[in-house]
C-alpha cells in the first residue's frame, strides 16, 4: 500500500473532478484533503508562491501508474506533483478495508 501526494490549485471542481474519478474507478480507497497548503517553488528561473490544497491518496501500488495516468489527464498543472509514499505498516483492519474496496489490477 502507498500514500500519493497530489497538490492542486486552491479550486474545489478540480478537487471534486479528480477525486471522484479515482475513487470511481477504484484507483484509491480513500482520499484525504488538507486545505490551507503554500508552496514556494523554482519555475524557470522565478521563485514562485501559491496557495494550494493537497490530496493524500491511499491505493495499492499495483494502482500507481492508473493513478499518475488520470492525474496527468485531469490536473491543469504542466507538471502535477506525484510523490509516492510507502505505508510500512498500518491498522491492520483498515488496510484490510483498503485493499477490499480498490480494483484489482
Amino acid at each position: 500500500m502507498i500514500i500519493i501526494l497530489c497538490t492542486t490549485p486552491k479550486d474545489m471542481s478540480i478537487v471534486l473532478n479528480l477525486t471522484k474519478t479515482l475513487l470511481h474507478h477504484k484507483l484509491a480507497a480513500c482520499i484525504t484533503l488538507l486545505q490551507e497548503a503554500r508552496s514556494f517553488y523554482y519555475w524557470g528561473n522565478a521563485l514562485k508562491e501559491q496557495d494550494e490544497l493537497q490530496l493524500l491518496i491511499k491505493t495499492r501500488s499495483s494502482l500507481k501508474e492508473a493513478v499518475l495516468n488520470t492525474i496527468q489527464q485531469l490536473h491543469p498543472y504542466k507538471v502535477p506533483e506525484f510523490l509516492v509514499l510507502p505505508i510500512i505498516d498500518g491498522e491492520p483492519n483498515y488496510l484490510s478495508w483498503m485493499q477490499s474496496v480498490l480494483r484489482k489490477h
